[in-house]
């Protein structure tokens, strides 16, 4: 990787307050948002996202209810985050305009990801236009950005910057690729968009580090991490190994190490019930190529049916499951259940 090929400093998007609310089971604590945001208001980091693992709105029985609404986490961030860019994810569907949008403008939300699956931006224009008619930066997420063909992701990536996106981050949102899949895919959409790429890693296959190594040597200027990897499935890159890499690869100054430290050592010690680490079921999420966030869920209810989780990570796969999809894994459960019973 050569340090000429990069036209300006990695900027880093810091998502542990969102993805690691995944693995919190939704239960972030306002005084894990403000000891957290204290530190990282000193660091080097440019983003801080926070809130629901599914974003603004997202809190229900669907996919879990928030312990802290999106009001109280998204005002303590804000007033222990004077001199950073505060950031949150909003997937039209769950996220209204004027119900969670609009208000979080006005709590004073400085970048809002508007996600949708990656074949589903469509869904996204309005709220764009929204964030973008409030002169705020308004970046178009394709989650499950495996599951598209390179033409069909390139075109999605189009949709997203002709609604005024600022940037196309393109989400591994299983954790399922590896460095050439990052190099071919983020490489053909660079290719093809005016706006900034950025890649946001899950580490599945323990690849999150290369991959977002892979994703920057290609030309992603966006780049995503969370302190001790805390985030859903096998978790997302790991924010101070990410600093500590492009430190030494790149020429850009990143400051001290010392607050990426104390930023994971907090998490380390709040969180310590909670941090993911790779097993054989997020292993099998990856290689299926399902969102990660379900393993816990996959876990149980494999144990509740007596069935191999593998094959229902195999099935879950098969059907192309995708996020929000919660209540099919049951269905998918009981079936082969069903069909286990008859053989025997």
């Amino acid at each position: 990787m050569s340090k000429t090929e990069y036209p300006e400093r990695s900027r880093i998007y810091d998502v542990t307050l969102r993805d690691g609310n995944h693995a919190l089971r939704h239960s972030l604590s306002l005084d894990l948002v403000r000891d957290y945001c204290q530190i990282a208001n000193v660091s080097s980091v440019d983003y801080i996202e926070i809130g629901h693992g599914n974003g603004l709105g997202a809190s229900s029985a669907l996919v879990g209810f928030s312990r802290q609404s999106d009001l109280a986490l998204l005002s303590t961030a804000r007033e222990n985050l004077p001199d950073k860019l505060l950031a949150v994810h909003c997937i039209p569907g769950f996220a209204t305009i004027s119900k969670d949008v609009s208000p979080a403008i006005d709590i004073g939300v400085d970048v809002f990801r508007i996600a949708s699956h990656v074949t589903e931006a469509d869904t996204t224009a309005k709220h764009i236009d929204y964030v973008r008619s409030n002169n705020l930066e308004a970046m178009g997420v394709l989650m499950m950005s495996h599951m598209a063909s390179l033409a069909r992701l390139v075109e999605e990536s189009l949709k997203l910057e002709s609604y005024g996106a600022t940037a196309v981050i393109l989400m591994d949102s299983a954790g399922h690729y590896t460095p050439n899949d990052v190099r071919q895919r983020l490489g053909t959409v660079l290719e093809h968009v005016g706006v900034e790429v950025g890649f946001h890693a899950h580490n599945n296959l323990g690849c999150g580090i290369a991959n977002s190594l892979a994703a920057r040597s290609v030309g992603a200027s966006i780049l995503d991490g969370a302190s001790m990897g805390l985030g859903a499935g096998s978790g997302n890159a790991q924010l101070e190994c990410l600093i500590a890499v492009l430190s030494r690869e790149e020429t850009f100054d990143y400051g001290t190490l010392d607050e990426f430290f104390l930023m994971s050592e907090l998490i380390e010690k709040e969180a310590s019930a909670f941090l993911p680490r790779v097993t054989s079921s997020s292993l099998m999420s990856a290689n299926s190529g399902v969102f990660s966030g379900y393993a816990p869920m996959v876990r149980e209810l494999a144990l509740e049916y007596s069935i191999r989780q593998e094959a229902l990570w195999r099935e879950l796969g098969a059907r192309s499951i995708i996020a929000g999809q919660e209540s099919m894994i049951r269905e998918v459960a009981i079936e082969q259940a069903s069909k286990s019973n008859l053989v025997e």
